[in-house]
This record gives structure tokens, C-alpha cells and sequence, in this order.
């Protein structure tokens, strides 16, 4: 009792009492997600009992994060408000119909017709946050009085929670604590505490039917196996569904009496039960009886079971011993039984089970008041329902849908728990099977498995989520999509997520539609620096997403990017808005969204876009002007058995020339990794014999036969396998001739692009020519057209330019340069380039050739003489008169560029620290300025010698070069 009373004050380090008298929901809430990272630990023989942390069990392994209130109000100005405001409008307007000059009593029926939910609700933060804003605004309509007195405002929060509020989340005890935390803000002395059950529930929003797929009936797709099924005999069930469904009863899923979906009677009879005003606790025992009641009959709780029937399919065990499936034939029974089950009661007992053991949530059934499922002209085509919310709200959680072998052991085996490796825990999790004694863990732990495996299929499968479940399924994105359909035509949605959910691959569907149905209201992207979130890492970024209905439409949105705290909002220079056409001018392939770190930012990548177009444009027969297309030769994981180390190499009698192995007429060449690779530079960084990376010297670089080392070499030509195929052939493995040769590429270099880059990094988009070789997939490489090739060093010097990086690092969103990102880069086309050439090459082509091995790329370009000498001056104003041009050819103005290379501050740190000044910008200013009096455009060519004169002697393309070999 005294621990319950007493808490140690970790500052002064003495003992104080709890203050219970003023407990709020954010304590409770506080409380309740920080015990999320610990379990019990009890010990007999010590008789002691606490709480510990367990490897795998912090709070980041379950997802769940307590949102700091800031971002609550900031996420609820965008959401909510926008709903409170409209229901005042609505309320005036019938007043003023109805000839009222008194509108109050209008305007709060209004506000107290309005729904809140937050689908994921946890502790209720969200829900109470809301509930007080509605309710101050009731007080405040009824009192006239912006500011209403606390009694006025308790008074209107009884009312506001009892008829506005709903939430659902997963965790039982979540959801108890939501209902104790609205009680608590929503005490009224004299009044009993609000019947609550009906709006705040347990279960899985995530998982449930809807009226669409009910009357669609039981997919083929149920029936795909997952961990534990029976692989034929699950084949046998999608051929008898399908045949079934091709029957006679393949009208089904036309024939609306085929399975009942209309909910209209259970809302009626759930608004008698929920509609009265309960003002003593009699009242609120017959409240929750009648819901017992209304919950329990036969009915409902047959529509629900066949509901139920529609998600248990997918989950359902696919072995001959199990109860008989939900087939379309079984479903179309249960749903036509009208005394009985209608199905084996084995099979009924099967789904009552797994609905138990996955919380099937229903949203039609669960809150017939809100969703009607009769269809109509008015009903949403994804779902079948009409109505929604007039606000969903929250910040569902975070996680893969995975089992996490860490997280699940943390309670039931530390060994397992701790181990150092995944490949260790998994011979830990093999050893259990074998364990006679410990095999029922391991059965926990499979069942487990096929646990996440069974809802990791419906949410793929299962046509609920058709934009976001796909991929590594993650369940911020999939309960963001979930939320959208929540959402009433003229309804708000307001949700804290991972940016991701605006900037990856994964997402970029859901995203994409969002823009193309202009309901973006905002998007506030916070860096978790502060940090915001104490139990995420501080480099995660998460944002603010506020979308509007169907019915409406944004036509603008307000961003703002790298916030640390939502007070930043309030600079005008953080916050810009987008039009959708804008966003999709930038992203015309996938609709994703840029991350701008200023106003500024977003005006100048806006104008260079409507100036430049991008690599690729699919979709427009006009859109890859480059023939451009990228390749991943070969993976680092799924091919290794392909690799082949020094030692092994020179063991079997290979001999090394350069960087290539050679034994007879047979070839291994590096494989080529992106650490090697940098601008103009093909020698960045070499490994050595004991397997480190590092830089090549300068010395090293002005050898003309100085050589990158990789860690591994590959067949030039395809190997054996030491399998065959139906006709007795041998199975080979592909070599770099045979992938090169799949794409059409046959010249003698390649153009690789680094994978792994951050928008932080010195510099993020690099990429550059190197000698034919393997390459790993954390170096994609391009191919563009042959018949482009020698026009190609205009496309190397573009993509190499501070003014493409700098587009660039605006679409980094994490840490990778995806093919989706590359795609949607500004490069001028050939023809622009074209026109550029005579200035251009001789500088790539000196830049680029600096050593004997990339010989094959000088020749395309017409270069047939000896290797340059590495010369650091000449390189770097070769490098900034590229620079100056292409500055000029994306139309960036003088004070922009000085603009732009400010946000490459490393490069600025390492100039000051060599030269006392930023002189890489002060260099490309300078011949800016010239380019500019030369009158450059994209139809005013540079000629060397006439219209412009490079400080270099000898000019560009005509440096000092080795000695012949």
C-alpha cells in the first residue's frame, strides 16, 4: 500500500505522496505506455516481486509510443477544428431557417451530433483531447463567453463524452484506462459515470468485413497457406470455393439478400439504447443492460458470425483434420440460416475461436449508428457503408506485422532473448523442438507464428487495404488507410505516423491517391530530435497528416519539414503550401511528396521542375527521352555463393592483373561496390587484404595504374549450377556477360548509382562511370540507350552537378536512392544536352579518365589517347565551370545558387577548414558571373575560346596526360 501511495522523487531522492486528487489522463496514459517495457519478475525462494526491463520487451518492440500533448493540439487545429467549425456553421443556418435569434441551442445540438474516434486509442489521450475541445466550445456557445467557466465546461464534457466519443483498441487494459480516463474528465458531481461500452470497445480495427466483401463472398485467396497448413490440401479448398462460387450460386455476389449487410434496425434500436440522457445510475444499469440485451440476440449475433465467418477463412487451420472450412458454400449457409447455425457446429465453434483469438472488429456491426450498410447511391465504392466519423484521430502504432522472435521470447526464455545474433536465436528456437521438456514453448511460439502470419495474409489478401497492404507491411500505413475509410464524406482525419507514410515505395499508392483526390489538408514532418518521442531514436521522422473527406477537397495544402517542435510552425519561413497539381509535378510517377526543409526550398525545386522534366515519366510514350533503365546485378546476400575471396581465387591457380583474376582465356572480375565509387572517380576507396575499406591515396590516384580492390570477384562468363533442368541441360548461373547482354549493354564502362545516401550526408546523389565490371546491388547501375552513348557525358555531368544533388536531396527521405526517387529527378533530355557537348565532354572526359582501366570509356567519347594525370587544382575547376553550366541550364538564379550551396554545409566545413573560405561556392559564382555576361541559356551554347575563356592552361580536355605504356 505504501508503494500505491508513495512515490521516490528521483531529484531530491525522498519519498512523496501520490497526488490521486489531481490525476489526469495524460498520467494515466504516461503510466500506462511506460509500463509497456516492463514485465513482472516474482521469486519465491527471495519473496520479492518488480517490474525489470527484458531485452526485446522495450517499448519500441511493441509499437505503442504516449504522444506528448503538443502534438496532440497542433494534429487536433488541423483535424477537429475544421469539424467544430462546420457544425457551428450548420447550427446557425437552422436557427436562421427556423427564424431563431436565439441560435445556441441550435448550434450545441450540432456539436453534439458530431463523432471523434481513434481507432487505436490506447490510454484515450486522443479521445479526451477532443472531448474537451467540443465541449468548451458547447460551454462556450451556451455561456456566450469564449472563455466559459470550468463548471459550464464539466457540465458540456458529460454530455460530450457520452454521445461523441469512441475508440477501439486492441489491448484490454487500453481500453478499460480510455474509459476510466473519460470518466475522469467527464465527472459531474451528482451525475453518475457515462455508459461507455457501446462507443469505447475492444478489438482489432485492423481486421473485420465490411458490406462490400460480404456480399462479394469468400475469396479464392483465403485459402493460400500459411505456417502449420496442409500446402495441398489448401489447394483443394480454393478449388472447391471456386468451384462453388461458379455455380449456381456464383450470382451471389450480385444477389444483395444473398447475406444480410443491412444494419439499419440495429442502428435505430443502438441510438434508443445510447440517445438517453442517463442522470442517475438506475438509468445507466438499464442503458447497459438494454445493450447486453441488443448485443446478445439471436440476430445480431448471427450477422456478426457470419461476418466473422468472412475473416476466419483466412486464418482459417488448412489440414484434412480440421473442422470443415468457410467455403462460399458454408458462408452462403450461415448467412441464409434462420433457425440453427447453418454450418457444422464444429465449424461454428472454429470461427467463434478464431474470432476470440484475433478480435474480428466489424466496424458496420460494431457501430451500426455511424456506418449504414444498405447500400445506396451514397455508399463509399471501397467499403459498401455510408457515413463515418466526423473525425478520426490518433497515433496508431508502429510496427511490422512480424512476429519478433526478440520481442515474443523476452518473457518465456532470456537465452533465446539475448542472443547476439539472429542466426543463433534460431538455432536456440530449433533446439526447443527437439527439447521434450521445452516443446510446448516452441508449439507457443508456432502458434504465435501462424498467429502473425494469419493477419499478415487478410491484410494482404483480403481487398480491405488494396493501397497499403503490400510490401513489409507496417501497421501505421495499413491503420492510416483504415482511417480513411472511417472517415465520413465530410469528415476530418488527423493521424501521427512515420513520414514514410508521404515518402516510400511501400506507401506511395496511398499517398499517391490522397493527392490525386486533393485531400491533403497538412503534413507536419518532425525530426525526433528533442526528442519528441524519448523511446525513438533521434534521427526518426514522423509527421502530422490531416486529410479531409471524400466529398471535400484541399486546394492547398500547408507543409512544413525537419520540425523539432510544433511551436516551429509559427515561422513563416518552416511552413509552405502545395497545390495537388504541384506535388504531382514534382512525383508524377508515384504522387509521393518532397521533403522540403524551407518555403524557399520548395519555390526553387518548383520552378526548376516546371522548367526540367524528369528521367522517366511513365506512362507518357515520351517520357524516357534517355532510353534509361536500372539493373541490380548482383545481390549481396542471395547471390554470395557466386563470390569468390583473393585467397580462394589464388588458391585455385588464379592470377591477378589489375584488379582482375585471370586463368586461361577465363576471367573474375571485381565486384564493384558503391564505398568505391564518387564523382568522377572510380578509385574512391579500395579494400585491403585483411578486408577494410579505405580511401586511395593521392599518390595512388596519380598512378595511371592504380587499381580499386574489392572484397570479391565473379565469373565473366555464366557457371554451372551443378543442376538440371526437365530436358537434362545444365543450370547455369549467369555471369557479368550474360546480365550485361539481357539488357542490351555491350559497351566497355558502366554508370553506377550509390544506393545507400541520406540527405545529410556531404553529398547524396552520387553517381559516376566505372570500367565493366560486377556490381552489388547497393550500386544500381543504368542503362541508357547504345545508340546514346557518346551524348551520355552530358547525362554524367548533369547527374553529377551540386544543382541535381540538390533536387535530390529534397526526395531522401531515409536512407536509400531508390529507383522510384531516381525516377522523378529533373535531367535536361538529350536534345537540350546535346546542344552543350563540345563544352561539356572534354571536361567529363578528362574529369572521368584519370587511369588506364577506364580506357573503353574515353574511347566512346573520342578520346583515343593516354590516361590523364590527377591534377587537384585542374579537377576542381573543371568540376566547378560543370557546375556554373548547369546552374544556368536549370535557370537558377545568382542568388539562389549562392542559396543552394549553403545546404551542402560539409562541403562548406571541409573548404573553410583547408582554405579559410567556402571557396568551392565562391569559384562557381565567379564563373557564373562570366557564363551569365556570355549571355548562356538552353539555347545559347559556351564555345571555349570565343564566348568564354577557362582559366586552365591548357583548357579543359587538353591537360597534362601519362606517358605511353
Amino acid at each position: 500500500m505504501r508503494h500505491l501511495a508513495q512515490v521516490r522523487d528521483t531529484a531530491s531522492k525522498r519519498w512523496r505522496s501520490v497526488d490521486y486528487r489531481n490525476l489526469d489522463a495524460e498520467e494515466l496514459g504516461s503510466i500506462y505506455e511506460s509500463l509497456l517495457e516492463l514485465v513482472p519478475k516474482h521469486s519465491a525462494a527471495e519473496r520479492t516481486f518488480e517490474l525489470v526491463e527484458l531485452a526485446g520487451n522495450d517499448r519500441k518492440t511493441t509499437g505503442s509510443y504516449y504522444t506528448p500533448s503538443s502534438l496532440i493540439e497542433t494534429l487536433l487545429n488541423s483535424s477537429l477544428d475544421p469539424v467544430i467549425d462546420e457544425a457551428v456553421k450548420r447550427g446557425s443556418v437552422a436557427a436562421s431557417a427556423a427564424g431563431r435569434p436565439d441560435e445556441s441551442e441550435a448550434v450545441v445540438a450540432e456539436l453534439l451530433k458530431l463523432n471523434v474516434c481513434d481507432p487505436a486509442c490506447g490510454s484515450g489521450h486522443f479521445l479526451v483531447a477532443a472531448a474537451r475541445r467540443i465541449a468548451k466550445k458547447v460551454a462556450a456557445v451556451r455561456e456566450g463567453n469564449p472563455e466559459p467557466t470550468v463548471d459550464a465546461v464539466r457540465g458540456a464534457m458529460h454530455e460530450v463524452v457520452a454521445h461523441c466519443i469512441y475508440g477501439v483498441d486492441l489491448n484490454p487494459m487500453a481500453v478499460e484506462l480510455a474509459k476510466v480516463s473519460l470518466w475522469l474528465e467527464a465527472l459531474e458531481p451528482g451525475k453518475p459515470l457515462n455508459f461507455l461500452d457501446a462507443h469505447v470497445k475492444h478489438g482489432n480495427a485492423l481486421i473485420g468485413a465490411t458490406p462490400k466483401l460480404l456480399r462479394g463472398g469468400i475469396p479464392d485467396e483465403a485459402f493460400k497457406p500459411i505456417e502449420g497448413d496442409d500446402k495441398k490440401y489448401a489447394r483443394f479448398l480454393a478449388k472447391t470455393n471456386k468451384e462453388e462460387r461458379g455455380g449456381q450460386i456464383g450470382l451471389f455476389d450480385i444477389d444483395d439478400e444473398a447475406v444480410k449487410v443491412d444494419n439499419t434496425v440495429y442502428a435505430r434500436q443502438l441510438e434508443q439504447i445510447t440517445g438517453i440522457t442517463a442522470d442517475s445510475l438506475d438509468q445507466v444499469r438499464r442503458q447497459e443492460a438494454a445493450y447486453r440485451e441488443w448485443a446478445d440476440s439471436d440476430e445480431y449475433v448471427r450477422d456478426k458470425r457470419v461476418a466473422d465467418a468472412w475473416c476466419a477463412a483466412f486464418m482459417w487451420r488448412k489440414t484434412p483434420d480440421a473442422p470443415r472450412a468457410v467455403t462460399q458454400e458454408v458462408f452462403r449457409n450461415l448467412s441464409k440460416a434462420k433457425e440453427g447455425y447453418g454450418a457444422p457446429f464444429t465449424t461454428v465453434e472454429e470461427i467463434d475461436a478464431l474470432s476470440e483469438q484475433y478480435r474480428f472488429f466489424h466496424w458496420h456491426l460494431e457501430f451500426p449508428d455511424v456506418f449504414a450498410s444498405a447500400g445506396g447511391a451514397k455508399a463509399d465504392e471501397g467499403t459498401g457503408w455510408s457515413g463515418g466519423f466526423d473525425c478520426v484521430v490518433g497515433n496508431p502504432p508502429w510496427e511490422r506485422i512480424k512476429l519478433q522472435e526478440q520481442e515474443f521470447f523476452a518473457q518465456r526464455d532470456q537465452e533465446i532473448a539475448k542472443a547476439p545474433n539472429a542466426a543463433e536465436r534460431k538455432k536456440l528456437i530449433k533446439e526447443l523442438k527437439e527439447n521434450a521438456d521445452r516443446s510446448a514453448l516452441y508449439q507457443e511460439f508456432e502458434d504465435a507464428k501462424r498467429k502473425a502470419e494469419g493477419e499478415s495474409q487478410f491484410l494482404r489478401l483480403g481487398g480491405r487495404y488494396p493501397l497499403t497492404g503490400r510490401g513489409d507491411i507496417n501497421t501505421y500505413a495499413v491503420f492510416s488507410e483504415l482511417d480513411r475509410t472511417l472517415t465520413g464524406p465530410r469528415g476530418r482525419m488527423g493521424v501521427i505516423v512515420p513520414t514514410g507514410i508521404a515518402t516510400d515505395a511501400t506507401t506511395q499508392h496511398f499517398f499517391k491517391a490522397l493527392v490525386q483526390s486533393a485531400s491533403i489538408a497538412a503534413l507536419y514532418d518532425f525530426e525526433n530530435a528533442a526528442p519528441l518521442f524519448p523511446g525513438v531514436h533521434r534521427s526518426f521522422k514522423f509527421c502530422i497528416l490531416s486529410l479531409s473527406g471524400n466529398d471535400l477537397r484541399e486546394s492547398e495544402a500547408s507543409f512544413a519539414f525537419f520540425l523539432h517542435d510544433p511551436a516551429e510552425l509559427d515561422d513563416a519561413d518552416k511552413a509552405f503550401t502545395m497545390t495537388p497539381e504541384e506535388i504531382t509535378l514534382l512525383n508524377p510517377n508515384t504522387g509521393t511528396c518532397p521533403v522540403f526543409r524551407s518555403r524557399r526550398d520548395a519555390e526553387i525545386t518548383l520552378d526548376i521542375y516546371r522548367r526540367v522534366p524528369v528521367l522517366v515519366k511513365e506512362g507518357d510514350p515520351e517520357g524516357n527521352p534517355w532510353g534509361v533503365s536500372f539493373m541490380t546485378m548482383f545481390h549481396m546476400s542471395n547471390d554470395s555463393h557466386l563470390f569468390h575471396t583473393r585467397e580462394q581465387l589464388e588458391k585455385d591457380g588464379w592470377s591477378l592483373e589489375g584488379n582482375v583474376f585471370t586463368r586461361g582465356d577465363k576471367r573474375m572480375l571485381p565486384l564493384y561496390e558503391a564505398k568505391m565509387l564518387h564523382h568522377y572517380d572510380h578509385r574512391w576507396a579500395t579494400y585491403t587484404e585483411s578486408g577494410d575499406v579505405r580511401d586511395l591515396t593521392l599518390e595512388e590516384k596519380q598512378e595511371p595504374n592504380a587499381v580499386a580492390m574489392p572484397r570479391y570477384w565473379v565469373s565473366e562468363e555464366s557457371t554451372a549450377t551443378g543442376e538440371f533442368d526437365k530436358n537434362g541441360d545444365p543450370i547455369m548461373a549467369p555471369g557479368v556477360q550474360a546480365k550485361l547482354e539481357s539488357v542490351g549493354w555491350g559497351r566497355g564502362w558502366l554508370l553506377g548509382w550509390r544506393d545507400i545516401c541520406r540527405a545529410t550526408d556531404e553529398r547524396t546523389a552520387i553517381i559516376g562511370a566505372f570500367p565493366r565490371s560486377a556490381v552489388g546491388n547497393n550500386l544500381p547501375i543504368s542503362i541508357m540507350d547504345p545508340e546514346l552513348a557518346d551524348v551520355g557525358v552530358g547525362l554524367i555531368g548533369s547527374l553529377s552537378s551540386f544543382i541535381f544533388d540538390f533536387c535530390a536531396r529534397l526526395k531522401v527521405g531515409g536512407t536509400h536512392l531508390n529507383f522510384f526517387i531516381s525516377h522523378q529527378l529533373p535531367v535536361l533530355g538529350p536534345g537540350k544536352i546535346s546542344v552543350f557537348l563540345d563544352f561539356i565532354r572534354p571536361r567529363v572526359v578528362e574529369l572521368g579518365y584519370a587511369s588506364n582501366d577506364i580506357k573503353e570509356f574515353s574511347l566512346d567519347l573520342g578520346d583515343k589517347s593516354e590516361s590523364f594525370r590527377w591534377d587537384e587544382e585542374r579537377r576542381a575547376v573543371m568540376r566547378a565551370e560543370l557546375d556554373a553550366l548547369f546552374f544556368h541550364l536549370y535557370g537558377i538564379n545568382r542568388d539562389d545558387v549562392d542559396y543552394i550551396m549553403e545546404t551542402f554545409p560539409i562541403v562548406k566545413r571541409k573548404d573553410v577548414a583547408e582554405y579559410g573560405t567556402y571557396r568551392t561556392k565562391e569559384r562557381i559564382l565567379e564563373i557564373y558571373d562570366r557564363m551569365a555576361e556570355a549571355g548562356v541559356s538552353q539555347d545559347t551554347p559556351l564555345v571555349d575560346g570565343e564566348n568564354f575563356v577557362s582559366e586552365l592552361t591548357p583548357p579543359p580536355g587538353h591537360g597534362p596526360r601519362h606517358a605511353p605504356a
